[in-house]
């Protein structure tokens, strides 16, 4: 048995959309691309294949230019509107001058002229196709490199639970608030990433500090205070040399500064506090004020709100405190903190 080829390979693994409003051709091109790619839907003209496109999300469109009602670069259009990424090949006629200005203004990826050519077909759908599923295997290498990152940083942050089971929930919970407030600021998916998982770890620094300090209910000396406000510098220390492809060292160095200046362990104001650590601070001081410590009990949801306005613009990021808020009020009232379906 002869080997497959890389073109024949790539098409057993498509999704792919055929558009043509003559039924012969449609029948023999569609028997044609059937035996070659994994799923195959046809459509007889440009309203009936958006449709199924909407439905489907196929990984290539292959269509025919002129047809009744919506033709193929219209159809294209609408499918480019809102998928800028899917691969359409276009089967023109070198007469079709006007059609085919249109396809080159809409960024069509390939031309198949007429009569088709069977081959030329399947080597314009793997030539426009190869970017988008070597994109795909990218995402999916990316997925499994957060995974065993996240598998990691939870490691570390049981280790930390194994002192203070009180910080190990701090942590959670945060990640959890601070990824909704940063949603709520419209940030890109890959930098949420990023902060969950800084905000998992972001008291790791405190693995420095003795238990019976952490956990103490009355007051502290100076000199455990100190000790205290080490453990984020600590925490970054510990991290500075792993290659996360965010700054989760620097988030978690940052996540006590305050926009004033009066926060640790640098004293940054403004600008020089990374967005992200400026959401950890806000999402980290609203848990820890509607959480029980052994020295106070919790502050209501109210309360909390309060605090965090009134630090608004000198402690805290402004537009970090109004997407908190936000966030918070969504939350079931019964709720002081954050949850996963914030």
């Amino acid at each position: 048995m002869a080997e497959a080829s890389p073109a024949e390979d790539l098409l057993r693994n498509l999704s792919l959309l055929y558009v043509e409003d003559d039924d012969d051709i449609r029948g023999q091109m569609a028997r044609f691309l059937a035996r070659r790619v994994k799923t195959l839907d046809v459509a007889r003209d440009g309203h009936e294949g958006l449709a199924a496109f909407r439905a489907g999300h196929h990984d290539v469109v292959v269509t025919d230019i002129k047809m009744p009602g919506m033709d193929g670069l219209e159809m294209a259009a609408h499918i480019r509107s809102d998928y800028r990424d899917v691969p359409i090949i276009v089967i023109t006629a070198f007469s079709e001058r006007d059609y085919l200005m249109r396809a080159i203004e809409l960024g069509i990826d390939r031309y198949v002229t007429k009569p088709i050519d069977p081959d030329a077909l399947v080597e314009a759908i793997y030539a426009g196709s190869r970017g988008r599923l070597q994109q795909r295997e990218f995402e999916r290498m990316r997925g499994q490199m957060l995974d065993i990152l996240e598998q990691t940083v939870t490691a570390l942050a049981r280790s930390i639970e194994r002192r203070d089971a009180f910080t190990h929930a701090n942590q959670k919970s945060v990640a959890e608030l601070a990824v909704a407030i940063g949603a709520e600021m419209g940030l890109p998916a890959a930098v949420l990433d990023g902060l969950r998982l800084a905000c998992l770890i972001h008291d790791i620094g405190n693995v420095q500090v003795p238990a019976d300090i952490l956990c103490r209910a009355g007051p502290l000396q100076p000199v455990e205070r100190t000790l205290i406000e080490g453990h984020s510098a600590a925490g970054a220390d510990i991290l500075a040399d792993v290659p996360f492809p965010w700054p989760v060292a620097d988030m978690v160095r940052q996540h006590h500064e305050r926009l004033d200046g009066s926060g640790y362990p640098a004293g940054l104001a403004d600008g020089g506090i990374l967005l992200e650590a400026r959401i950890m601070a806000v999402a980290d001081v609203y848990d820890a004020m509607t959480s029980h410590r052994p020295y106070r009990p919790a502050l209501s949801r109210e309360q909390a709100a309060a605090e965090l306005k009134a630090g608004s613009g000198s402690r805290y990021d402004p537009e970090v405190v109004e997407a908190c808020l936000r966030v918070v009020e969504r939350l079931p009232k019964d709720t002081g903190g954050p949850s996963t379906s914030a």
